[in-house]
């Protein structure tokens, strides 16, 4: 199965409504505006991170248009240095590539490596637009079912002010 069908069956299997679009591709979470590809809803950017030995994995969720202090969270989770994760990693962890990334992509962690690390302004929205394993499409769905789905997947979710 691809990433794109295993995350849209966990969806159904577990109840929870979402709306399915398909659009253009589009590369960054930038390029979703000009093409009026929002749905209404936050639009986020979603960066894998690890210290340079790679002993912990960090999918970053946060709002398009803020920026990740990757100092600040190695503080706050007691890690070294973060930088962003080799690109063979998003397809190894996620079944994902770069332009394509999304935390829906979790369902293809089974060895549990990566924690989810959501800006903590998100839990206030009520619509989260996001890619389904492809930047063809995206899904929109609430906060709550989204925070649902992760646990589902068995990962650690953590909350953090970038």
């Amino acid at each position: 199965m691809s990433s794109r069908v295993d995350i849209l069956a966990r969806l159904d299997r577990l109840g929870i409504a979402y709306e399915h679009y398909t659009h253009p591709p589009v590369a960054s979470a930038a390029d979703r505006f000009p093409m009026d590809a929002v749905y209404g809803a936050q639009v986020c950017k979603n960066l894998l991170v690890s210290p340079r030995n790679e002993s912990a994995f960090f999918l970053l969720m946060l709002p398009w248009d803020k920026s990740a202090d990757l100092k600040k969270l190695r503080d706050a989770v007691g890690t070294g240095r973060l930088q962003f994760a080799p690109q063979g990693r998003l397809a190894e962890l996620l079944e994902q590539q770069q332009g394509c990334v999304g935390v829906c992509g979790v369902i293809h962690d089974r060895d549990h490596r990566i924690k989810v690390v959501f800006d903590l302004s998100l839990r206030e929205k009520t619509r989260i637009a996001m890619h389904p394993g492809v930047n063809t499409e995206t899904i929109v769905l609430s906060f709550s079912d989204l925070e649902q789905y992760i646990r589902s997947c068995g990962t650690e979710i953590l909350f953090f002010d970038f």
